[in-house]
């Protein structure tokens, strides 16, 4: 129900009403109460003594007993007043009461004996014509209550009378009717062509005469936006949103507006200002189109001038107009220019966080600010950490990585990550953004170029190897067997999980209730690298030294006890002779992941260590999809980590045999180091004790390990790599940098087993038109089924999208708007929501892909869901081949690129999406054959009119096919003809 303008502001409590109070005194009154309530205490301070009346009348009122509260005032004696108050101001339970002080104001009653009950109590002072503004706010133009209050014989008893005589005004006919409409309301009648515009009959002047009180609007603002001949609604509509979007404007500004115009914005009460807000608002929020054509038209015809003069520190936190957001973003891309990157990162988060208007009607704007806030995210990063290691051991080195390096590593990876996803050339600042983002590479370079080399130095004098506590080598038998012993436990060895990335493994898993986490570092072994950092997890130390096996100038493995450990079922073998039992099952995260709970159970039941190996991160960054699967595999990794809670497991260790470097420059910054052939792209292996420019040094017997007299060790002393003759990847390791030497050691302990939930969800999805070169998905999780009585559902479901028919192409996740977030490669959907999601597809192929939408943890039950109509596929060039890679499973294909599902009806399964008869033979002919003439497809459909009828839904038939066909016609005959390669 819509408040009245005679209704707002006025009081709603009867006893107040029954003291038949003028509309400005009851407004008086009203806030007094309140602060009564409040307070307890209320110390009036009436300067000019223009309230006296008042107060007389409201302690009549108290006598009478029509006042919740007492009434006491200063009528020439201190002592008579206090006396009064002694009664009322003492013991614990204070009546509440107003003290009406005329003639003091804050400083002269500091000169009284009421100075104590007046810092005891509450301060109020109200000047008249402010009150009058306030009692009129929304019921009278401002323009009349301006000459009111600049009466020199203004009183309260004449702006009561003043303005009854203003709500008293008889109103017939339209304008009785619009005193009950808000103005929200109002709008969307205009905009409706609802009943109340038929009552108007082409004559807005009540309407303007009405906004003119709610919203203050000015007569000059209509004269210079309405053209009354031939005026529609809507052109009514656009005066007062054009006012209210610039009060909204002139209210967030820094400084006062440029524009004479705006000038009577600067005037309005604050109860004016508010309705002209929330009109803004509720346009945004439910007549979008109308908001966004309004801005751009008031923006361009009559904001010129602010338009020239505006600078992003005095635009506020709400893009009224488009010209707002194009200002900041100048100025933000320029900042980072200039290395301002706290401005820059807060006005990223500004627009981001805060829901603009623009950026959700434009997906690639949010995309641009998004790179931006990523770009300034690693600029303060790199600050913080500032440009020296400042350790005096290794010890100290890796704290301060942990402290503050990982930090700027990990905004590194996330800045490419959302490089890899969001910049494409039909972002409008494209041109701007990828040579500022090719900056900030180079920032990140010359930061982690400092730090190796002050890391380098500190290892040539203190030694290669940390403290016993810190050294890879013990981590199974100070962390992994203890746990065993006391029960189930699961061993994750991550190949190449940085430990920033185990940071933020830690992050997602510590949200879990019941579970305890504990997030520790240590320094991989040298070189870091697969055959050295996974055969090390293993207990191969004896007493801290470690026996390799070194075949052609690489590490194959190291002894443990009478055999070798150089494999994954050596490993296994190993770890079970050291906890025992008769199973020590060896899972990759894929069996992980595609086991039932049954069959995850069965295995946990038997089994005192369950080790899951994980290879999809190397594996990707070796075939240059790093940042592409860096987020899906964190993803998967906490997906493991919930199901084998789930079935059973206690405790839980999650770690990595090295990290790694990215480095986007690679080739031009290589080192040469003698032939081609001898390094491995960050270390070689020498039998010559050389010491070269640019380069580390260290003796393998330094590191502890034995049997390896003459050998040594060389590195560069920076984060390059070594020229190897090979053009290779961005991803590389092997080398003694913290970023690859530090890995994670999460340890997750569950004190109780998890609960479970009885919902499960359905998702509806559909495509919808795409935008600015982005695929569209509109998507809605529902409530499907119940088992069980639930009292709480979840807000919001991860979700993710795959390819469920064509392994070859991949999705970039861009946008979600509306009831979603987009983290990493998956959506967060608000139940019972519709989210828009955007997308890009890219591939080796010039099919149709049929997107398919699911839940990709294990958290809740989702049912998923394939689009039913498909998406063109953008054919790109192919990858570079990677050099050699020194993982043990290096020249397996690497399928973690997209998330895949599997066709389950073979081959022709989209086929079955059709319906049966002449729509699924004519589909059907046409992939075997690549054309149908008009003739064929008549005998298929089995007459003209069933043809007829099917060529009306043509294209929502077409859509679902995995190529795309084109009508032409072929020798006079209308033919139906396939374009793509298919399936």
């Amino acid at each position: 129900m819509n408040e009245t303008p005679q209704t707002r502001g006025t009081p709603r409590d009867p006893s107040s009403r029954a003291l038949s109070l003028g509309p400005v005194s009851e407004v008086l009154e009203a806030e007094l109460r309140k602060n009564v309530r409040h307070h307890g205490i209320v110390i009036w301070l009436d300067a000019d003594g223009r309230y006296q009346s008042f107060v007389d009348r409201l302690a009549l009122a108290r006598r009478r007993g029509a006042l919740p509260y007492e009434v006491r005032g200063f009528h020439g004696s201190f002592l008579e007043l206090m006396l009064e108050l002694a009664p009322l101001s003492s013991g614990t339970d204070r009546d509440h009461v107003v003290v009406h002080l005329p003639g003091f104001n804050k400083q002269t009653v500091k000169d009284t004996p009421l100075l104590e009950l007046f810092r005891a109590g509450y301060c109020f002072e109200k000047a008249l014509d402010t009150l009058v503004g306030q009692a009129a706010a929304r019921r009278v133009p401002p323009n009349r209550v301006e000459a009111l209050v600049a009466r020199a014989d203004l009183s309260l008893e004449a702006a009561d009378a003043w303005l009854t005589e203003q709500l008293d005004r008889p109103q017939g006919g339209v304008g009785a009717l619009l005193t009950a409409v808000s103005a929200p309301a109002l709008l969307d009648d205009l905009l409706h062509h609802r009943a109340l515009v038929a009552k108007l009959g082409g004559d807005y002047a009540p309407v303007f005469a009405h906004l003119e009180a709610e919203l203050g609007l000015p007569a000059d603002w209509v004269d210079r936006t309405f053209r009354p001949d031939g005026a529609r609604p809507s052109d009514a509509a656009f005066v007062a949103a054009s006012w209210a979007l610039s009060v909204e404007y002139v209210d967030d500004l820094g400084r006062d507006p440029v524009s004479d115009r705006l000038a009577p914005a600067k005037q309005l009460h604050g109860a004016v200002v508010t309705a002209c807000r929330e009109l803004a608002a509720h346009l945004r929020r439910s007549q979008a189109d109308f908001y966004e054509q309004t801005a751009r038209q008031t923006q361009e015809e009559l904001l010129a001038s602010e338009v020239g003069s505006a600078r992003a520190a005095d635009l506020g936190k709400i893009d009224t107009f488009p010209f707002e957001d194009e200002v900041v973003l100048d100025e933000a891309l320029e900042a980072l220019r200039d290395g301002g990157f706290r401005a820059a990162h807060g006005w990223a988060r500004q627009r981001i966080d805060g829901g603009s208007f623009w950026l959700e009607r434009r997906p690639a704007r949010k995309s641009e600010w998004q790179l931006v806030e990523g770009a300034a995210a690693l600029g303060l990063a790199i600050e913080e950490a500032g440009s020296a290691l400042g350790a005096k051991s290794v010890d100290e080195a890796a704290a301060r990585y942990a402290e503050a390096g990982a930090a700027v590593d990990r905004a590194h990876r996330h800045l490419e990550q959302r490089r890899h996803a969001l910049l494409y050339s039909q972002l409008d600042r494209f041109e701007e953004l990828r040579p500022l983002l090719d900056e900030m590479r180079e920032r990140w370079r010359l930061w982690a170029d400092g730090w190796a080399r002050d890391f380098s130095q500190l290892c040539r004098a203190h030694g290669f190897l940390p403290s016993a506590e810190l050294q890879q080598r013990g981590l199974f038998e100070e962390v992994v067997r203890p746990l065993a012993i006391e029960d189930t436990t699961a061993f994750f060895v991550v190949d190449a999980l940085r430990f920033e990335m185990g940071e933020e493994l830690r992050s997602a898993i510590a949200d879990s209730s019941a579970t305890e986490t504990k997030l520790a570092y240590r320094l991989a072994e040298l070189p870091s690298n697969t055959e050295v950092g996974m055969n090390v997890l293993a207990p191969v130390s004896n007493q801290g030294r470690l026996a390799p096996a070194i075949k052609n100038g690489r590490v194959t493995g190291f002894a443990a006890g009478e055999f070798r450990v150089h494999s994954p079922d050596t490993r296994r073998r190993a770890m079970q002779d050291r906890i025992g039992g008769s199973n020590c099952p060896w899972l990759s995260l894929e069996d992980v992941l595609d086991r039932g709970a049954p069959a995850l159970k069965t295995t946990v039941s038997k089994s005192k260590l369950l080790v899951i190996h994980s290879e999809e991160i190397d594996k990707a960054g070796e075939k240059d999809l790093g940042p592409k699967v860096f987020d899906q595999v964190l993803r998967q990794l906490r997906t493991a980590w919930r199901l084998l809670r789930d079935a059973g497991v206690k405790h839980f260790v999650i770690t990595s045999d090295h990290g790694f470097l990215l480095l986007h420059d690679r080739i031009e910054n290589a080192k040469h180091h003698g032939r081609v052939i001898d390094p491995k792209r960050r270390h070689v292996m020498s039998t010559v004790a050389a010491d070269h420019d640019g380069e580390t040094r260290v003796a393998l017997t330094d590191l502890g390990y034995e049997g390896v007299d003459g050998l040594h060790l060389m590195f560069p002393e920076t984060t390059a790599a070594f020229d190897t003759g090979k053009r290779g990847g961005d991803f590389v390791h092997g080398g003694n940098s913290l970023q690859e030497r530090m890995i994670p050691v999460l340890t997750v302990v569950n004190r109780r087993p998890p609960g479970g939930s009885s919902l499960r969800y359905r998702i509806d999805a559909r495509r919808e038109p795409g935008i600015e070169g982005m695929h569209c998905v509109a998507l809605r999780v529902e409530v499907a089924t119940q088992g069980a009585l639930s009292f709480a559902r979840d807000k919001e479901v991860e979700l993710a999208l795959r390819i469920a028919d064509l392994p070859d192409v991949e999705i970039d996740l861009v946008q979600a708007r509306h009831g979603g977030r987009i983290v990493g490669n998956s959506v967060y959907a608000l139940v019972a929501e519709e989210v828009e999601v955007f997308f890009r597809l890219h591939g080796r192929t010039d099919a149709r892909a049929q997107v398919e939408v699911f839940h990709p943890g294990a958290a809740v039950d989702v049912d998923p869901c394939a689009v039913s109509r498909r998406f063109e596929v953008a054919s790109d060039g192919t990858k570079a081949e990677p050099e050699e890679d020194s993982s043990e499973t290096a020249a397996a294909p690497v399928e973690v690129a997209v998330e895949s599902g599997a066709d389950p009806t073979g081959p022709t399964g989209w086929l079955e999406q059709l319906p049966e008869g002449g729509v699924r033979d004519l589909f059907a002919h046409l992939e075997r054959h690549g054309t149908v003439s008009e003739t064929e497809a008549t005998r298929m459909f089995g007459s003209a009119r069933k043809l007829r009828r099917f060529s009306m839904s043509f294209e929502e038939h077409a859509d679902r096919a995995p190529f795309a066909v084109r009508i032409e016609v072929i020798g006079g005959v209308r033919t139906y003809v396939k374009e793509g390669g298919g399936r």
